[in-house]
């Protein structure tokens, strides 16, 4: 049974959850995980416990593409998983980086999932560029209470050097992933 347009840019193919959904869900939580958990390694000189991370286009792809409650769980879950193999958790990093994953998904209301754009290429990268900035900025400056930082040890040591190479990642890899799923679903006669 074919989608119709109307169905197809429906808020609930935005804010519904279903066993596609949840597919990726779990698919990007897996992925995140496994990308953060071999990159934990390059940490970044100065920083506290900040490590250059190629795989945050993952919740932001994954947001971009499938919806905010996809980008949640997989920013936020990823995370938690890469967390618990790795060492401590830190909840405020987590849920920070679930903020990252949803508020990238908020894009689907402009763009409908549909990436053979530029502009809605450019669109989804606004978003994601926001997406960093708020999830990371909640993560860094909540540590002023979760961990007793002030102010300014958050911005220098947490949020400057977590946000600008984040930034610049997935400025970077988020195209080329865009356009990768975009020619992949137009060979497979998807929209």
């Amino acid at each position: 049974m074919a989608i119709t347009e109307r169905q197809e840019r429906s808020p609930s193919r935005i804010w519904g959850i279903g066993v596609r959904q949840i597919v990726f869900m779990a698919l990007g939580a897996a992925l995140y995980a496994g990308v953060s958990y071999a990159t934990n390694s390059l940490q970044l000189p100065g920083a506290s416990n900040v490590s250059l991370r190629p795989g945050i286009v993952i919740p932001v792809f994954f947001g971009a593409v499938f919806g905010p409650w996809v980008g949640l769980f997989t920013g936020g879950v990823g995370n938690l998983i890469n967390d618990l193999l790795t060492g401590p958790i830190y909840w405020n990093w987590d849920l920070g980086n679930g903020i990252i994953g949803f508020v990238s998904g908020l894009a689907l209301f402009i763009t409908w999932g549909r990436y053979r754009s530029v502009r809605n290429i450019i669109t989804a990268e606004i978003f994601g560029v926001v997406a960093i900035i708020v999830g990371l900025g909640f993560a860094a400056y909540s540590d002023i209470w979760v961990s007793a930082l002030t102010p300014l040890t958050a911005t220098t040591t947490e949020f400057v050097p977590a946000t600008i190479p984040d930034l610049v990642l997935s400025i970077i890899l988020l195209p080329i992933l865009l356009v990768a799923y975009s020619a992949a679903i137009g060979r497979t006669g998807r929209a």
